[in-house]
């Protein structure tokens, strides 16, 4: 082999050398990184609550009837004592079939023979005491005279005392008789028609506004059926039911942040924990023990109606200078808490000592200090001692920048008509894109993950 070919082969070889050696270089691992910094963080509880008036009226029937045309529409103001609500008539004559259509007319019929037997008495018995008068008036002159004994006058009178109570009885019965006939002929009365004359006004028993007309058309109603619904708009409370095992962590006072319902976000406050739990089914189908915390505000809370869904975040604990670290950068090893620090472009594993937990961010004990990197969502390809690099989002914060420069002033202006104490509502506030396509925007460290 000539000298010639020996060098190019050795070069050839080098070369495959070197692309092999290349090749199989460990390289370092594209990561997320982010620095440790200090700052607020929160402790919230974080669920749904529905808005609804504090107290709340129902307007009911006060007796059976049959109910006129409601009128009034919801959101319409009222005056406690003046403004009339509903009218309700006297109930209508019930339907009958042909049977009892025919007993009603046979009881018609007997109720006028009835009365023509009572008439028959009592001109019978009429007779009959003018007869025992006058047996007794021809008594009392014969015995003036001495003709006739004492014991025949007394019984003469007594006879006639029997008779006139005879005489009482039979038109006594004789007035039943006629009032069986009124009452046989008002089974007659043709179904269909209530009684115009007969109407009962039902009135507003508050001031406030008519959140909901529960019946409007007309139509027969039973005593005590639920009409309308009536309360102040102005006086608004939040219900937030939550689980039992972080109810006994909320206490009357606790700050409450009010969000997710079109406007700003209100604080308000927890005015009371019931005592009572109940079951509810979550969606994942699990039965779990929640008891509703009663949110209020310092302020009348405009904006809101009753039954509004919310967001409600119960502060349970807060601080503004937090050494602090998020939760995506840490992971359970057999030491216990542990992250992944970069120190001279290598990945290397410290345990850490964490203290409150939101979700979100953690509170830092010790491990690690303010000017330590760490390494968000550790995969499986890392270990102790790799080398690691940042990933480049330069382009996609430049599109990310252009698309949220731009933002929208948004003004909200609702006040509460039928409350002339409550004041107006208004703030001005500043949406970006994220939150006019529906999205929250919420501080750091709010939301409280759930398994």
């Amino acid at each position: 082999m000539s000298r010639t070919r020996i060098v190019i082969w050795s070069v050839i070889a080098f070369f495959v050398f070197l692309g092999g050696l290349w090749a199989f270089w460990p390289r370092a691992v594209l990561v997320d990184m982010t620095p440790i910094s200090v700052g607020h963080m929160e402790v919230a509880i974080t669920e749904e609550g529905e808005a609804r008036v504090r107290d709340l009226f129902v307007v009911s029937s006060p007796a059976a009837g049959y109910l006129n045309r409601i009128e009034i529409d919801p959101g319409e103001c009222v005056s406690a004592g003046e403004t009339r609500l509903a009218d309700i008539q006297s109930p209508a004559a019930a339907a009958h079939d042909v049977r009892t259509r025919a007993q009603l007319r046979a009881a018609a019929q007997s109720a006028r023979a009835a009365l023509q037997l009572a008439d028959a008495d009592v001109r019978m018995r009429e007779a009959e005491l003018e007869s025992v008068l006058a047996d007794r008036d021809r008594m009392q002159r014969l015995a003036r005279t001495g003709t006739v004994s004492e014991q025949a006058l007394e019984r003469a009178e007594v006879s006639a005392r029997s008779h006139l109570a005879a005489v009482a009885a039979a038109r006594s019965a004789r007035e039943v008789a006629r009032f069986e006939i009124a009452r046989a002929d008002a089974a007659l009365i043709p179904s269909g028609a209530p009684a115009r004359e007969a109407i009962v006004g039902i009135t507003s028993p508050v001031t406030g506004m008519v959140l909901r007309v529960l019946r409007d058309s007309e139509g027969p109603v039973a005593a005590g059926e639920p009409i309308i619904e009536i309360g102040q708009s102005s006086q608004i409370e939040i219900v937030v039911d939550v689980l039992s095992e972080d109810a006994v962590r909320v206490s009357e006072g606790t700050r409450v942040r009010i969000r997710g319902w079109g406007g700003p976000p209100q604080m308000g406050y927890v005015a009371r924990v019931e005592p009572y739990a109940f079951t509810k089914i979550s969606a994942l189908g699990i039965e779990e023990q929640r008891t509703n915390v009663i949110v209020r505000f310092d302020k009348p809370m405009s904006g809101l109606g009753h039954g509004f869904r919310v967001r409600a975040d119960i502060v349970l604990w807060d601080d503004e200078q937090v050494l602090r670290l998020p939760m995506s950068t840490v992971f359970k090893s057999a030491e216990g808490w542990t992250v992944y620090r970069v120190e001279n472009g290598r990945a290397k594993q410290r345990v850490v000592q964490l203290g409150r937990m939101n979700g979100q961010l953690a509170e830092i004990i010790a491990g690690v200090s303010e000017d330590d990197t760490l390494i968000l969502h550790p995969s499986s390809s890392l270990f102790d001692g790799v080398r690691v690099k940042a990933r480049d989002y330069s382009s996609t914060a430049q599109e990310r920048a252009i698309v949220t420069d731009t933002t929208f002033d948004v003004k909200i202006a609702r006040k509460d008509p039928c409350d002339a104490a409550a004041s107006a509502f208004e703030e001005q506030m500043t949406l970006d894109p994220a939150q006019l396509a529906g999205r929250e925007q919420v501080s750091q460290g709010t939301e409280r993950q759930r398994p």
